[in-house]
């Protein structure tokens, strides 16, 4: 099972970095994660300063969202991918009857999530460092050795959860081959509104608040501003939160592709096309 895992791992690598200089992409990814990150912080800039209520907590608060959203999003899609890409290529087939494919998805996700990880870190000192020379604000946020090791360990919860919803994923994807590829573009506009990337989901209207407070990755956020911004206090209760919903995603997951697994493998799905 673990030499299969790193088997998986090296080869999502190799992809993720589009089998060329490692460096290269990382650093060729931060570019639209940074730009995305400087217009969210750039629209609240042009609205506060019209109003006169500029905030620069506000402006921490979203650069470590942001970065965070954008860090998730990246990679919560690569269960599928696996799968689709697999399908089309024929690879997953071999995969499925071989009885490594919860190996395969799972290095997948490891190697996405590495690749993301390097790029989110990148892009929120970037950002920070750009707000501070073009907007003349300087955010709040403690980029100490400690905090970056407490955002490290959500950024690491987060695996858990990204890699539950995306065997959910990855087990519709056993049985479509054309209708899923709309499928990221919609988890992450959900994550978006119920995550607290960008605003607080107290601001939601009742009862979508609920719907916040049952994602992990809400609280994987909270806990990250907690570590970076403050107060510190807030990031065990958070981080803890975080940790026994990602676990109960991660159960959910499983069962959810071992089930369709078995399905699709007595039913043949994962040799035919079905729309």
């Amino acid at each position: 099972m673990m030499r299969k895992l790193i088997a998986s791992i090296q080869l999502g690598l190799e992809r993720e970095f589009s089998w060329t200089f490692p460096p290269l992409v990382i650093l060729l990814s931060t570019i639209p994660a940074t730009a995305g990150i400087l217009t969210v912080v750039m629209v609240y800039w042009v609205g506060s300063s019209a109003a006169g209520k500029l905030d620069p907590s506000w402006v921490s608060f979203l650069i470590v969202g942001s970065s965070l959203y954008t860090h998730f999003s990246s990679y919560i899609w690569a269960p599928l991918s696996a799968v689709s890409e697999g399908k089309a290529s024929y690879t997953f087939p071999l995969v499925f009857i071989s009885h490594s494919s919860l190996s395969y998805i799972a290095g997948r996700v490891i190697a996405s999530f590495i690749e993301s990880s390097f790029t989110a870190i990148l892009a929120l000192g970037f950002s920070t460092l750009t707000v501070g020379a073009l907007l003349n604000i300087t955010p709040g946020l403690g980029l100490t050795p400690l905090s970056m090791a407490l955002f490290a360990v959500g950024m690491a919860v987060g695996l858990l959860a990204a890699l539950g919803l995306g065997l959910m994923l990855a087990a519709y994807a056993i049985f479509v081959t054309r209708l899923e590829w709309g499928l990221p573009v919609y988890i992450s506009g959900i994550l978006m509104i119920f995550s607290e990337a960008i605003f607080p989901a107290s601001s939601l209207p009742h009862p979508l608040p609920l719907i916040a407070e049952s994602l992990p990755f809400t609280h994987i956020i909270r806990a990250a501003r907690a570590a970076l911004i403050g107060p510190l206090n807030l990031y065990l209760a958070e981080i803890f939160s975080a940790s026994l919903l990602s676990a109960a995603w991660f159960l959910a997951g499983l069962a959810i592709y071992a089930h369709s697994e078995k399905l699709g493998r007595r039913r043949g799905y994962i040799d035919y096309r079905v729309v």
